[in-house]
């Protein structure tokens, strides 16, 4: 990790999840019988693995999530205050954490099984804050963050996926495998329905195909620089909002972010699937 702590300071507005991975030894089927390798338990969500690629880059980073008030819970908050992590907008509920069961076969192909409970959860804040940057995962917003959001000079958001409720916002990140069929176009008026006349770009990642910049004008093909094939790609998707943020915050133009990102996230995952293969043959 990068212990550098000269950079800038971000809030991730994102759940922290305890997911619960089973290592299957083939793909799912209908009716079928599947078998499981192995299985472990650790913190997930689009928010942790994006606040914490921000962090591995440096910045100092403050995670606006909500966390229940049992042992689960004050465990992550401990370990997240011990990696670095600014918690004091964390929001601590009462009641018992729900696990997501991620089921995750050798291709790497994931299936989550999440309680609705848990998506339905809303982000907490008394009062504006202030930041260099912004990033939103979530599709529910109080008030008080849609004013910290106005004031602020950077806001990326992933793309809600489920009923987004509007946030200002200067860069729309989502994934075209999340919407089949639909034209860079089509996306375009969806997320300028969230972010309002604030977009300036959208942001779309295609697996190992190139990614896509699209102004409202003009697409631009980004090249996938690093073909990689992993049993684990979990987190890609957010680690890459993570670089995409990080880029900017340094100067980089739309194009030259989305390109770096791209890379970055390739080696991510490619050091976790040899921290894996390491931890599995002691």
């Amino acid at each position: 990790m990068n212990t550098n702590r000269t950079g800038k300071a971000v809030i991730v507005i994102g759940h922290i999840n305890h997911d619960r991975i089973w290592h299957l030894t083939e793909p799912l089927r209908a009716g079928g019988r599947i078998t499981w390798r192995s299985r472990e338990a650790r913190l997930g969500g689009g928010g942790y693995f994006t606040a914490r690629r921000l962090l591995d880059f440096g910045h100092h980073v403050r995670i606006l999530s909500n966390l229940m008030s049992d042992s689960h819970g004050q465990e992550a908050i401990a370990a997240l205050a011990e990696d670095g992590f600014d918690t004091s907008l964390i929001t601590q509920r009462q009641g018992e954490t729900d696990f997501a069961d991620i089921l995750l076969d050798p291709t790497g192909e994931r299936t989550i099984l999440s309680n609705e409970r848990r998506l339905a959860r809303t982000f907490a804040l008394a009062q504006p804050v202030s930041a260099d940057a912004f990033y939103i995962n979530g599709p529910h917003l109080c008030e008080t963050i849609r004013q910290s959001l106005n004031a602020a000079p950077l806001v990326v958001s992933q793309l809600p996926l489920r009923d987004g409720e509007p946030r200002p916002a200067d860069v729309i990140v989502g994934s075209k495998a999340d919407m089949p069929g639909k034209s860079i176009e089509a996306i375009w008026r969806d997320a300028q329905a969230i972010a309002g006349t604030r977009l300036r770009h959208l942001v779309m990642t295609d697996g190992p195909d190139p990614t896509s910049v699209f102004d409202g004008e003009t697409e631009s093909s980004i090249p996938v620089p690093m073909h990689v094939t992993v049993r684990d790609t979990i987190g890609a998707g957010d680690t890459f909002s993570g670089a995409l943020i990080n880029g900017l915050l340094n100067g980089a133009k739309i194009t030259e972010a989305a390109l770096d990102a791209s890379r970055s996230t390739a080696e991510w995952l490619l050091n976790r699937e040899a921290m894996f293969a390491e931890k599995s043959n002691k």
